[in-house]
């Protein structure tokens, strides 16, 4: 699958995880840099700006954008979104939904 083949954005970190693991998805090798990240770090996407990001893997903003549109995403914001729901999540497996 090509970046523009995308239509629908992943349900989750897995789906997306899946999605590399596979080898269904490819990316050209700024946009893979800034998924390899988000995969890593969830943390820096969630709570990044495109131009943080961008620094972190050495690519231009403009790099981090098409990436959240390439798996499907609406925007960037969306992007964010999903990564701060992920961390969410895992935060309320580990704590038993507890704080």
């Amino acid at each position: 699958m090509k970046t523009s083949e995308v239509t629908k954005p992943p349900t989750d970190v897995m789906e997306l995880k899946g999605m590399f693991a596979s080898r269904s998805l490819r990316l050209p090798k700024q946009l893979e840099q800034v998924a390899r990240l988000a995969l890593a770090r969830p943390d820096v996407i969630a709570f990044g700006s495109a131009r943080s990001i961008a620094a972190v893997c050495s690519v231009s903003p403009t790099s981090v954008t098409r990436l959240a549109t390439a798996l499907g995403f609406d925007s960037f914001q969306d992007f964010k979104l999903f990564f701060q729901q992920h961390l969410r999540r895992t935060a309320n497996s580990e704590t038993g939904g507890c704080f």
